[in-house]
């Protein structure tokens, strides 16, 4: 029997393969497709709609639970409290610079496409809104330590969840080989 070579392909080649036949899927169901109940209601109101928000909620599932068993393995690799601090702190600065950059670059696009602008504001009715008075800097802080951690993974709560990481690895790292089964568990689910 002979052997072949056969090269497998990448994650980034079909994922990219991926995007090229989902772009011309698009463009002839859009094109080619006449419009009706099969293309509009079964097709891209039905199965697309559940593939496609199936997909994002399963990328979102995945989020925390690799951002959580990241930060506790690297908390527990470095093991020196001093430096566990630093990257602490870095982590959560790096955190909020993120998520800064990410609001500046959002509202300097919708300022640039300036989205609504032919919206006919005449037929929408006007409700009277209320802005929530600023928290105290204190209160922003102590938001950070989680009161229930189980609650923060479940909601996605960033912050919270990486404090609690911390933590996490922390003690981990204090236990040493005491700990080594959860260490080993909490290495799997990054392999994952």
């Amino acid at each position: 029997m002979e052997r072949r070579n056969k090269k497998k392909l990448g994650l980034t080649t079909v994922i990219f393969i991926a995007l090229v036949l989902g772009t011309a899927l698009g463009l002839m169901m859009h094109y080619w497709i006449p419009s009706g109940y099969v293309r509009d209601q079964f097709i891209i109101n039905g199965v697309f709609y559940v593939l496609g928000n199936g997909f994002l909620r399963a990328m979102r599932m995945l989020v925390v639970p690799l951002v959580f068993c990241s930060i506790v393995c690297g908390t527990m690799s470095i093991g020196d409290t001093k430096k566990l601090g630093k990257v602490g702190v870095k982590t959560l600065a790096f955190y909020m610079v993120t998520t800064a950059m990410a609001i500046t670059v959002a509202l300097a696009i919708g300022n640039l496409i300036n989205p609504g602008r032919n919206l006919d504001m005449s037929a929408i009715q006007v409700v009277e809104t209320t802005v929530a008075e600023a928290k105290p800097f204190a209160d922003v802080l102590l938001d950070i330590i989680p009161i229930n951690p189980i609650g923060a993974l479940a909601e996605g709560n960033m912050l919270q969840v990486i404090f609690f990481a911390l933590i996490v690895g922390i003690i981990l790292a204090a236990q040493g080989d005491r700990a080594s089964t959860v260490i080993d568990f909490f290495a799997q689910g990054i392999i994952l």
